[in-house]
C-alpha cells in the first residue's frame, strides 16, 4: 500500500486543470472509481500499489 502525498495530489489537480479535464474524464482514464479518485485528490489516502502505479504513469505521461 502506498500513500498519496500532498505533492502528488497537487500534481494530479494541476495536470487535470492544465489539460482542461473533468474529474470524470481523469478517473475514467485511470480506470479507478470516483470514490477512490475523490480521496486521492484530497491526499493522505492509502491506495493499492496498482492504483498508485496508474497515477504515477498518468502523471509522467506527456512529460
Amino acid at each position: 500500500m502506498n500513500y498519496i502525498t500532498t505533492d502528488i495530489a497537487k500534481a494530479i489537480r494541476r495536470k487535470r486543470a492544465d489539460l482542461g479535464l473533468t474529474k470524470k474524464q481523469v478517473y475514467t482514464q485511470l480506470n479507478i472509481s470516483f470514490k477512490t479518485y475523490k480521496k486521492i485528490e484530497t491526499s493522505g489516502y492509502k491506495v493499492k500499489s496498482s492504483v498508485y502505479q496508474k497515477i504515477t504513469n498518468w502523471l509522467a505521461k506527456d512529460y
